[in-house]
């Protein structure tokens, strides 16, 4: 371990001086990165892949510094508080990207990267962190009739997301009614979403990881203003970048051959939540596997009663109005990652094996939506 950093140096850089070598460089290096994208986008006027490479770079570092003062002020306001500081932060940055591709009337984009967040968190986490924990700690297990109960709040989410699909194979809805229908929906499932969270901080001994000790995971020993300051700075940043890369999805797609679904789905909640997906890894590698299936839960369900409700909202007000109605694949892929995912919860056990798997389904899945090649909108 690198050695500790003396008072002088805590005290003339506040965010740097306590933390380590590794933190250190990767916050200067997100700098870095984050200046430069701002460089190409506003004064260089670069285009196509470079920009969006550069500013997916840059997405990804501040995705994880905001993590760190998130889990920092939930260290300082005790676990009720900071539940709801990661609930609320925990997927800011693809909800930020999300708005602008809203903005930008990029709806695919929008709807796909919702799906793509649920398809990710319960194949490509969920199965890496097994896959990694259960090669290192062989069997893990994990409370079974918690487990169940968290798959059947996402089953259930899912329902709910994926009835306006319904409506709209079953009837001849126009775009305005489907969104018409969709804004009411969007409603109820933003208030199932509260309910869960009042569950969520009145029991915690009843929802995943709530009855133990995370350990170790307490975030940087900043202060509680430092933290909130690092937050600004970084979520100000994050929706600057975040504007940038929306602006170069069109000329990075028509570059790279790609299709607006594909770039949904698969990169960019991969940009916006890696930084997460990674915390998940980790948890179950040090052999704690609930901690790193209330990740993986935790964020679909986020996704499925806040996020995508959020967007149909904002997307009246911006005047994009955006349904609920997803393509066949969509609705197929979030389908088998639901119930492949509450198969894995119900025996309140996982194994290598059963990682492999799940990590395989997401590649078939991500195959699949790379061959589909949809129109641009």
């Amino acid at each position: 371990m690198p050695p500790a950093p003396g008072p002088a140096a805590t005290s003339r850089i506040p965010v740097l001086g306590v933390l380590g070598t590794f933190a250190r460089v990767a916050i200067l290096g997100t700098l870095g990165v984050s200046a430069l994208a701002i460089g190409l986008e506003f004064s260089l006027r670069v285009e196509g892949a470079a920009v969006f490479l550069v500013s997916a770079i840059g997405i990804l570092g501040l995705a994880w510094i905001v993590g760190l003062s998130t889990e920092r002020l939930g260290a300082i306001t005790g676990p009720q508080v900071g539940g709801v500081l990661n609930a609320t932060f925990g997927n800011i940055a693809e909800l930020i990207i999300a708005f602008f591709a809203l903005q930008a009337g990029l709806i695919t984009v929008v709807k796909a990267s919702l799906t793509g967040s649920i398809i990710g968190n319960l194949l490509l986490v969920l199965g890496a962190a097994i896959l990694t924990g259960g090669l290192k700690n062989g069997l893990q297990t994990f409370s079974q009739r918690i487990a169940g109960s968290n798959a059947a709040l996402l089953v259930l989410a899912a329902v709910g997301l994926f009835i306006p699909a319904v409506f709209a194979a079953s009837s001849q809805a126009t775009q305005a009614q489907r969104v018409e229908e969709s804004v009411p929906i969007a409603i109820v499932l933003m208030i199932g979403y509260g309910l869960a969270l009042v569950w969520q901080f009145t029991n915690p001994e009843r929802t995943l990881g709530g009855h133990d000790d995370p350990g170790g995971h307490a975030g940087p020993a900043w202060s509680g203003r430092t933290a909130v300051g690092v937050l600004l700075v970084a979520a100000a940043l994050l929706a600057l970048l975040s504007e940038i890369l929306v602006g170069s999805i069109q000329p990075f797609i028509a570059q790279f051959g790609l299709s607006e679904l594909f770039v949904g789905v698969i990169l960019i909640p991969t940009i916006g939540n890696l930084a997460e997906h990674l915390v998940a890894v980790q948890l179950a590698y040090r052999n704690k596997i609930e901690f790193s299936m209330a990740v993986a839960f935790g964020s679909s369900l986020q996704v499925a009663l806040f996020v995508a409700p959020v967007l149909v909202l904002l997307g009246v007000v911006v005047g994009q109005p955006m349904d609920l109605v997803f393509q066949p694949l969509e609705i197929a892929a979030v389908g088998v990652a639901v119930g492949i995912s509450a198969l894995v919860a119900l025996d309140g056990e996982s194994n290598w094996l059963e990682g492999a798997l799940l990590t395989l389904v997401y590649l078939i899945i991500a195959i699949s939506f790379f061959e589909l090649r949809t129109p641009a909108t």
